[in-house]
């Protein structure tokens, strides 16, 4: 098989993908290196680029100089888009195109301004959709969402891509609606997410690993107070959680309140990280949660309705023994990574190429 050459725009993070991508590519018989600059690409070779933090301003020359040499570009975008299903305007068309591909410095004053104005055009036009009808997802809480959009969108225009997998459903959903194919390739499960410590107690009721924004601050609050009154308690976790930490944390915990960071997707890693350890996912709703299913994966609903679910899977103990039971067996044996990248990669995925 051929060579890959990944890039990883992230390593100043404390969670890298690339170990574990390279391991799970090497174990389908591909050779992979770290992409160092660009002129490491050759003939025959397959870029990767993760899409994943700064991955526009780093990727650009990868992206150039793979062109030149005509090898297959590949972006996989584990980032936020916009909604799905945010009505079409001329607002959001202008935005989408405004910037091209250059992000190697910081946008003018003008720029900003008529970026934030974009902003809360589009809270105005999703005040309408289920998810925001108590218009508590604030205008500067689209601002990465819809600079990922553009940015993504913007390399496929000028053609430098040849190839985008996308991490959720609702973003292929998304560039489906601007003519842009792509495949849906999930994160799949490698033990640097989580393993299961057969010999821990599980002695915490319910966790919270996660930024506390407004709105949870207020779901979480109303959580606590119902917990306690059913005699179970809810840990907060909001730093510095990582690695070993976080397995040990997540092998302790019966139960992980997973609240959407944007509501029109639901976010596919933190609920990885702990079915791999086999703690119970318990969701805020969301319309798409592929690749889990609900009811067999984990348990979902309503922001009015999850303290109530919360609370009766805690007390239905087979229940929830069952369904994180079934959830670790997928993760482990058929979510792998290992088992995404060989579908990604050697599939006919012509559908989600560029014809060139």
């Amino acid at each position: 098989m051929g060579r890959v050459v990944l890039l990883d725009a992230q390593k100043a993070l404390p969670v890298s993908f690339s170990g574990a991508l390279m391991e799970a590519l090497e174990t389908n018989g591909w050779r992979v290196c770290l992409a160092r600059q660009a002129t490491d690409l050759a003939a025959g070779d397959t870029l990767l680029v993760l899409g994943i933090a700064d991955w526009a301003a780093v990727g650009k020359p990868f992206f150039s100089r793979a062109r030149e040499l005509g090898i297959q570009r590949i972006l996989w975008s584990c980032e936020p888009l916009l909604p799905p299903d945010l009505p079409s305007s001329r607002l959001q068309n202008w935005f989408l195109h405004a910037r091209g591909v250059d992000y190697s410095s910081r946008p003018q004053r003008m720029q900003r301004l008529f970026d934030r104005f974009a902003y809360y055009g589009f809270a105005i036009q999703s005040w309408s959709l289920p998810w925001n009808r108590r218009r508590d997802f604030l205008p500067r809480q689209f601002s990465y969402a819809a600079k990922e959009s553009r940015r993504l969108l913007g390399f496929w225009r000028a053609g430098l891509v040849d190839t985008l997998f996308v991490s959720l459903e609702p973003r292929q959903t998304f560039l489906a609606g601007h003519g842009v194919p792509s495949l849906f390739v999930p994160v799949g499960y490698h033990p640097d997410w989580g393993s299961l410590l057969e010999e821990t107690e599980r002695d915490i009721d319910v966790v919270f690993l996660g930024n506390i924004t407004r709105r949870r601050r207020a779901l979480l609050q109303d959580m606590e107070q119902a917990l306690e009154k059913a005699g179970f308690t809810l840990k907060v976790v909001n730093q510095d959680c990582y690695g070993d930490v976080r397995t040990q944390l997540l092998n302790r915990s019966k139960i992980l309140l997973n609240l959407n960071t944007f509501p029109w997707e639901s976010p596919g890693m933190r609920m990885l990280m702990a079915m791999s350890c086999k703690a119970m996912v318990v969701s805020e709703h969301a319309e798409n949660t592929a690749p889990y299913i609900e009811g067999t994966h984990f348990r979902m609903a309503a922001r009015h309705e999850l303290v109530d679910l919360v609370v009766s899977c805690l007390k239905d103990e087979a229940g929830r023994l069952s369904i994180a039971d079934q959830a670790y067996r997928y993760v482990t044996e058929e979510n792998t990574l290992a088992n995404v990248m060989k579908m990604a990669l050697e599939s006919p995925s012509g559908a989600a190429r560029r014809v060139i």
